[in-house]
């Protein structure tokens, strides 16, 4: 009995946004699979020129025929190599080079042969396709043919040494205005050294920009953002030393995330900005100024979510997150940058919603800032706190802290039944998630808290550490037959999975 062909059966559009998700050498390879298919891939809405994982072909698997074959409907291009490698082997450096290369070649041949406007373009490419031009005419196609809203550029000869003097000479100099096109919303750029604002000049239209490894200095960083006047979000990632500090001056900024900064300094004014992402950095906290009234989001770790190439990154070389947060809070006074620079909000997180942190539940010092933030916490609905990686990355650093103007007159067990209750807690907060819990007397007082106190709470999840011992999996589960305050709450014991093998196996954990 026959069965439907549903896909030959999907309009035109439909094929078109399901290949779109390909890499832009796998969207046309599918021509090669049915008739239905041979131009479908000239009307995807985006194209990521990246060879990096798509599998090589041997030449009985080519998806462009030969010209002498047939009469083929994808422009003559010979993507990948006549080696045809197994799933999972890993190029080495010179087989990634010569696949960038190769590719880079027929990117003009793909954009000509394109017929419909794009989304998004992101091209992988080495220097020399600067150095010759190249670059610079696939941004001015891009943005005046083809109308692009996204842009990402990659330049991959240095991706597995970055280093300052290895971006000298790769100056990121474009014409001025290069990128004031009407349609352009997004752009991103990884391991350039981008020494001019020039290029942003009258970007009225973009609204996100991406630097990740670049090499930029303060001054440019700030005359970029102040060229963009609509600019809502900028990502700054792992820059050089150029970049001394951050200052971002803006009523249109609403998101900023750094991550991997040696710094001296992060001065921020924006009554727009809604969402403040650090990770992993480094930087004097008491050089930290922040006005932002209209803060929503704020989250602050020691792990860094893209790789690095820095040794700053290091856990005992970054700055702590409970640091960060007693200048927040001004339990320690922020070192003002100029006079005339606005004044700091007294109280950074009064309108927060939503608060991820790195802190020690242990560390009587950190339990104490905790109480704080939480009172400056007046709207907060979601907490998320990290303790495996803080607990053991700054043991030594907090190792006096107890000894320290932290003499309390009850026991720190007893801690959070001392504490005036936080608005947020009798009001607001819903959902939190602890990860790293180990099941250890002073980690247990925040649960217990939440639980018999949280009027609104309706989940708790408790993420267990690797090495969650039987005593402390004991404790926990006794969370369980606390009273509620809440009658909506659910709580979510999460076991380490070395724990769910060993149950399984039927030994005692």
């Amino acid at each position: 009995m026959a069965t439907d062909d549903f896909i030959s059966n999907l309009p035109d559009e439909v094929l078109a946004r399901i290949i779109s998700g390909l890499p832009a050498i796998e969207a046309i390879r599918t021509t090669i699979l049915s008739k239905r298919l041979k131009d479908v891939w000239r009307n995807v809405f985006r194209l990521d020129f990246d060879p990096k994982g798509v599998k090589k072909l041997s030449p009985r698997k080519q998806a462009v025929p030969a010209p002498n074959q047939r009469r083929s409907t994808v422009p003559v291009i010979q993507f990948g190599s006549n080696v045809c490698h197994d799933d999972g082997d890993d190029f080495d450096d010179t087989d990634k080079r010569e696949e960038i290369a190769r590719v880079v070649k027929n990117i003009d041949n793909v954009l000509l042969s394109h017929e419909r406007n794009l989304i998004s373009c992101r091209i992988v490419h080495l220097s020399n396709s600067y150095r010759n031009g190249d670059l610079e005419k696939w941004i001015k196609y891009l943005t005046s043919e083809k109308e692009v809203q996204e842009l990402a550029f990659l330049c991959d000869d240095y991706q597995h040494e970055f280093h300052p003097k290895s971006l000298f000479g790769l100056g990121l100099n474009l014409p001025s205005g290069i990128f004031s096109c009407r349609t352009l919303q997004s752009l991103e750029f990884t391991n350039y050294d981008i020494r001019f604002h020039r290029p942003f000049h009258h970007c009225h239209n973009l609204k996100t920009l991406k630097l990740y490894h670049c090499d930029i200095s303060t001054e440019t960083l700030e005359a970029i953002v102040s060229s963009c006047g609509f600019m809502e979000h900028l990502s700054v990632c792992s820059s050089t030393s150029s970049l001394k500090q951050v200052r971002i001056f803006s009523q249109t900024v609403k998101t900023v995330e750094l991550e991997s900064l040696d710094l001296e300094g992060i001065y921020l004014s924006t009554q727009s900005l809604g969402a403040l992402v650090l990770h992993s950095m480094k930087f004097p906290a008491k050089s930290m100024v922040i006005h932002a009234p209209n803060l929503r989001v704020f989250t602050a770790t020691r792990k860094p979510i893209t790789k690095n190439p820095y040794n700053f990154t290091r856990p005992s070389k970054q700055t702590k997150i409970a640091e960060i947060l007693e200048y927040c809070t001004h339990l320690l006074t922020p070192v003002n940058y100029k006079a005339n620079d606005p004044i700091e909000d007294p109280n950074l997180f009064k309108n927060l919603r939503e608060l991820t942190i790195d802190l020690d539940l242990n560390d009587r010092r950190e339990m104490l800032i905790l109480c704080i933030v939480l009172q400056r916490c007046l709207s907060l609905h979601q907490l998320e706190i990290n303790i495996k990686e803080s607990r053991s990355e700054i043991e030594e650093a907090t190792r006096n802290y107890s000894s320290v103007n932290n003499r309390l007159p009850y026991p720190e067990t007893k801690l959070w039944e001392q504490r005036e209750l936080c608005d947020c807690i009798t009001f607001t907060l819903r959902h939190v998630s602890i990860k790293g819990f180990n099941g250890k007397d002073g980690e247990m007082e925040f649960p217990r808290h939440l639980i018999t106190k949280c009027a609104k709470l309706e989940r708790l999840e408790i993420w267990c550490n690797h090495d969650w011992s039987s005593e402390g999996g004991k404790a926990t589960l006794g969370l369980l037959s606390l009273p509620r305050s809440s009658i909506d709450v659910s709580i979510l014991l999460k076991p380490p999975p070395n724990l769910l093998v060993v149950l399984e196996d039927g030994s005692q954990p």
